[in-house]
């Protein structure tokens, strides 16, 4: 062992003692075990929620075709290390005697399905054999069939053998809500249900690792014809995969939160410490010691440290990780994958980064201590060189963090908000500070001793009030975000949201199904639907007129639900133009979002092919749709002038309460051709999502404000450090102990209030940020948080302040002047 590390060695044991470095090594603690548990648990998470996404579109990647897909299809694809299989879906009316319904049928092969699982009563394994049919229990219920009896398919009689109770790879659009059966795709032909011309839709489903499904994806977007789509994880589960991607992006906020807490922590510490080793440094350097010895040695001091922590900060995030995962456990469906190997390290690793990169500008700095330090008391000069060290180690550390957390708006806002918004707050606390112990002072004895120190104290004032007030900042973020995000996903399905669909109303039987409804008191409206392609612009042919982005969107890439209206619908209000007039024909309305991203204008004229029909129009107006209302939406809408003649069906929506459930027996009793559709069941699957999410988060969050108020308590532990010199002094001069205090405590409510005050400012502004760019849900104000913050800062600075601040006995005074 040199020298250096024997002096790094025994210095890091006598600098154990004192409270800077007690916080430094608190604070790398803190930050290595809160690091480690969300990068593990996040990554856990993330795996377990696509797992889950997977499961749910039955494959990792699906390529979905309108069309039979052609059994060359897949050359020169890279197909090596993955599992693919076919699925063929399609309406189709099937019956036991008299009794008749219309259900969704999945013709499979084995094996399937590739990711998630089929559970079946009685449990087994693999599909449906030939010959055999497995149905939901809707499908017995209203066919009146159990287990044994034969349901009619076609031209092919198949045995019931059991009833399905769960399934991935419902398909999309209307056909995953209807009644399912599973079959066996060799009694396909048998049945011959699925003629030229069915309107079926096949998929091909893959599953492997992500690198061959990432290669597979990229490979075969260029190919895709117009009647093709794939269908990938998140993105393509219009509930769930917005409810995925939102979670992990609130992991993520989470995590930089913890760490910028952790960082500010680490900052201030650094700081003291450096702060009370100017005239150890100007000692060592007097004896004989070089500067780069010197940097060596705190250096060797920071790394010893790194170690400690690393050590007791990976083994108390595996403790933590363990604790959460088996509270965790009984919100999943099923257990989450191991996280991967390299995550264990991350936290260290981050810790390592941030001691160094933190800690190396104050080192530098005590290396140019002038040794008549000793004699003066010389602080180490300022100059350029300094601040770019300090600009460096912030723009790494910034890297450092953006690498870790993979959300880079989110990292990059809240790191410029931290720089900017804390040099800002900190000068505007100061100034408040003293603007609201002026009043004090005319009053109070203590108020004028307040006075006095506010203005010797501005550059700690200012430095402190910037802490507290990006710390607080920060926690409110977490929670107002937190409660904002569930509240808005819950907004989307107000009590009185459609919980069934009407589809395949014919245009003789709407008169009876409006009478049906009207007799029952039921809310509801019928609109005529009927599907074309969208194909030209202005007369010539679309394509050629967009961008290669713009080609790919969804309304160009399938026929589109088409609709005519001679009135606005109530749930579509207008964003521009003007809803046209009875016999103005010709005129259509758009949707806003098909209309922006494509750049649609009014004026425009749309030609669609609908049955080999050539229809076109002029857009005059633009509604805002909202897609997650569960109400009839229609990306075109037509004047009934223009297609009221086409053969068409109608569709509806409409609420019903649990104890209205005989109405939809009734309703196919006396229609039993229709389709009716139940949609519970993917409400109830977007409320699990939102109790996990809820739950997930409030454990995150309670870990970021358990750092959060160490970090508090750390700042005023220092602060009431500073003031026992003063407090001494003052006692020697006639004040009494309980008032020496009662300054302190009077110090601190200020701090409180005005911190609160603009941490509250702080928030709505990174809030406002956040919701815009990260979250996607409207900014909105929070007069709560104005009216709760700044009191309940004030009361926490008493609280703590009261806990740690000891009164000094007159003998202590004494000592501590004596010392300097």
């Amino acid at each position: 062992m040199s020298l250096l590390t024997r002096l790094a060695g025994r210095q890091l044991l006598s600098q154990l003692r004192t409270t800077e470095w007690r916080a430094l090594l608190l604070a790398s603690w803190i930050a290595i075990a809160l690091t480690t548990l969300l990068a593990v648990l996040g990554d856990r998470l993330e795996r377990g929620l696509l797992r889950e996404s997977a499961a749910l579109l039955g494959a990792d990647l699906v390529l979905s075709s309108s069309r039979p897909i052609a059994p060359d299809r897949l050359q020169g694809l890279p197909l090596d290390r993955l599992e693919q299989t076919q699925v063929i879906q399609f309406p189709s009316m099937v019956g036991q005697g008299d009794n008749l319904m219309l259900v969704s049928v999945r013709a499979l092969q084995a094996p399937y399905p590739l990711r998630g699982e089929l559970t079946t009563a009685p449990a087994g394994s693999g599909i449906p054999a030939p010959g055999e049919v497995w149905a939901e229990a809707r499908v017995l219920t209203q066919l009146e069939m159990s287990l044994g009896d034969t349901l009619e398919f076609g031209y092919q009689p198949l045995n019931l053998s059991r009833e399905l109770l769960g399934s991935p790879d419902r398909g999309t659009g209307f056909r995953s809500f209807s009644p399912h059966i599973l079959v066996n795709a060799e009694d396909l032909e048998a049945s011959g249900v699925l003629a030229p011309g069915s309107r079926a839709n096949y998929r091909i489903l893959f599953a492997g690792p992500a690198e061959a499904i990432s290669a597979l994806n990229t490979a075969l977007q260029p190919t895709l014809a117009d009647y093709e789509r794939v269908h990938a994880l998140s993105k393509d589960q219009p509930l769930t995969g917005n409810a995925l991607g939102n979670a992990l992006s609130y992991l993520k906020l989470s995590a930089l939160i913890a760490l910028l807490l952790s960082a500010l922590t680490i900052v201030l510490a650094l700081r003291r410490f450096s702060l009370g080793q100017h005239t150890r440094s100007a000692l060592l350097l007097n004896l004989g010691l070089r500067p780069g010895q010197l940097i060596r040695v705190y250096l060797y001091q920071l790394l010893l440290a790194w170690l400690l922590t690393a050590t007791a900060g990976v083994l108390t995030g595996f403790v933590l990780e363990l604790a959460v995962y088996q509270w965790l456990a009984e919100l999943l469906p099923q257990a989450l994958p191991a996280a991967h190997w390299l995550r264990w390290f991350s936290g260290a690793a981050l810790g390592l980064a941030l001691l160094v990169l933190l800690g190396l500008p104050p080192i530098l700095q005590l290396a140019r201590i002038p040794v008549a330090h000793l004699l003066r008391g010389d602080a180490p000069p300022r100059d350029r060189t300094a601040l770019i060290l300090q600009a460096t180690s912030l723009l790494l550390l910034a890297a450092t963090l953006l690498a870790f957390l993979e959300a880079p708006l989110a990292a990059l806002g809240l790191l410029l908000f931290l720089l900017l918004g804390g040099a800002l707050f900190g000068w505007v606390a100061q100034a408040g500070l003293q603007l609201c112990a002026r009043p004090l002072a005319k009053r109070l004895l203590l108020g004028r001793l307040l006075l006095m120190r506010l203005r010797q104290q501005r550059q700690w004032h200012r430095l402190q009030a910037a802490v507290v007030v990006m710390l607080l900042t920060l926690l409110s973020v977490v929670w107002i975000s937190r409660s904002d995000l569930i509240e808005q996903w819950q907004a989307q399905f107000p009590q009185d949201t459609p919980n069934y669909f009407l589809i395949n109303i014919q245009p003789w039987q709407k008169e009876g199904v409006d009478e049906f409804f009207a007799g029952r008191q039921l809310e509801t409206e019928l609109y005529p639907m009927i599907r074309g392609r969208l194909t030209e612009l202005n007369a010539e042919p679309i394509k050629p007129q967009l961008t290669p982005e713009q080609q790919d969107h969804n309304t160009l890439r399938r026929e589109l639900n088409l609709s005519w209206m001679a009135e606005r619908p109530e749930h579509n209000p207008l964003v521009a133009g003007e809803w046209w007039q009875p016999g103005d024909t010709g005129a259509i309305s758009i949707e806003q979002e098909m209309a922006q991203e494509l750049g649609l204008e009014l004026g425009d004229t749309l030609g669609f092919d609908v049955g080999g029909v050539r229809v076109e129009g002029e857009i005059r107006n633009i509604r805002e749709v909202v897609w997650t209302s569960f109400r009839p939406n229609f990306y075109i809408i037509f004047n009934p002038e223009a297609l009221q003649n086409a053969p068409a069906t109608w569709i509806t929506s409409f609420h019903l309460e649990p104890e209205q459930r005989a109405v939809s027996r009734e309703l196919l009793q006396q229609f039993p051709s229709l389709t009716l559709i139940d949609i519970d069941q993917v409400l109830n699957q977007l409320a699990g999502w939102l109790q996990r999410l809820g739950d997930s988060s409030a454990l995150i969050l309670a870990l970021s404000l358990g750092c959060g108020l160490m970090l508090l308590g750390v700042t005023l532990l220092q602060a009431l450090e500073q003031r026992r010199f003063e407090s001494a002094l003052l006692q020697t001069l006639g004040v009494t102990a309980d008032q020496a205090r009662r300054l302190d405590l009077l110090e601190f409510l200020l701090i409180g209030l005005v911190c609160g005050v603009l941490a509250s400012a702080g928030a709505e502004a990174v809030l406002a940020m956040l919701h815009q760019w990260l979250l996607q849900i409207p900014p909105r104000l929070h007069l709560g948080l104005w009216l709760s913050l700044p009191p309940l800062a004030a009361l926490i600075f008493l609280l703590i302040g009261w806990m740690i601040r000891r009164p000094l006995k007159l003998e202590h005074c004494y000592r501590l002047l004596r010392a300097g």
